[in-house]
C-alpha cells in the first residue's frame, strides 16, 4: 500500500502543501474511538474515494507507534510518537500529538517526508496561502452555501431560507454571503480587466 512522502505537489513559493502531506489528526482518530491503549487499526487517506495512502498504528499509554511503508522505495519505516493531554473548561480532556522534532503541542503532524512532524518542522504551507482575496472570499462564501442548503459555486445564485432555520440567523448568514460575494466579483472583475488589457496590448 502507499505510504507518506508520495505524490506531493509544490504550492507557489515552493513548499509542499498540508494537503499533500498525509495530514494525521489526532482530533479525528479519538472522535472515532480509536485512542484507547492496546489497540491497533490501520488508517487511511483517500483522494476521490480511491485510497492512495496507509499506515499501521498501536496506541499505548505514552502515544503511538506507527508503521507505514515508502511508496517511492518500498521500505518500511517505524515511528514513535507521543501524545499528551490538556484538561478541557467543560470538564473531560484534549488530546494531542507531541511533535517528535520540537516537541510542540499539535494537533496535526504531517509527512512530507520519511517521518512526520509538525507543519513547521516540516516546511509546510497551506493551500489558502497562495489564494489571493477573491478566492479567499469565494472559499468562505462556499462555505456558507454549504450551510445554507444552497449549490456549490458563487454564480448559481441563492434559494432562500433552508428549513428549520432561524430568520435572524439566515438574515445574518446571507449578509455575510453577500458582502464576500462582492469582494470575489470585485476580484474576478480586476483580474478581467488585467487580461483584456494584455490581450488588447
Amino acid at each position: 500500500m502507499g505510504g507518506p512522502g508520495s505524490g506531493r505537489r509544490s504550492n507557489y513559493n515552493g513548499k509542499p502543501e498540508t494537503n499533500d502531506s498525509m495530514p494525521l489528526d489526532i482530533r479525528k482518530i479519538t472522535r472515532k474511538g480509536l485512542l484507547v491503549p492496546g489497540n491497533g487499526f490501520s488508517w487511511h487517506w483517500l483522494v476521490n474515494d480511491r485510497q492512495v495512502a496507509s499506515i499501521s498504528i498501536r496506541v499505548d499509554f505514552l502515544g503511538m507507534a506507527l508503521s507505514y511503508s515508502l511508496k517511492s522505495t518500498g521500505e518500511v519505516v517505524e515511528q514513535r510518537v507521543r501524545t499528551q493531554t490538556t484538561p478541557c473548561h467543560l470538564g473531560g480532556q484534549r488530546h494531542w500529538f507531541t511533535c517528535p522534532r520540537c516537541s510542540k503541542r499539535v494537533a496535526v503532524l504531517y509527512a512530507p517526508g520519511r517521518y512526520f512532524a509538525c507543519r513547521q518542522c516540516g516546511g509546510l504551507g497551506y493551500a489558502t496561502q497562495k489564494e489571493g482575496a477573491g478566492d479567499r472570499a469565494s472559499t468562505k462564501a462556499n462555505k456558507l452555501r454549504k450551510r445554507l442548503g444552497w449549490q456549490a459555486g458563487i454564480l448559481n445564485g441563492s434559494v432562500g431560507k433552508p428549513n428549520g432555520m432561524h430568520w435572524k440567523t439566515y438574515l445574518q448568514l446571507k449578509s455575510h454571503h453577500d458582502a464576500l460575494l462582492q469582494i470575489s466579483l470585485q476580484d474576478m472583475g480586476q483580474k478581467l480587466g488585467l487580461l483584456h488589457q494584455l490581450l488588447d496590448g
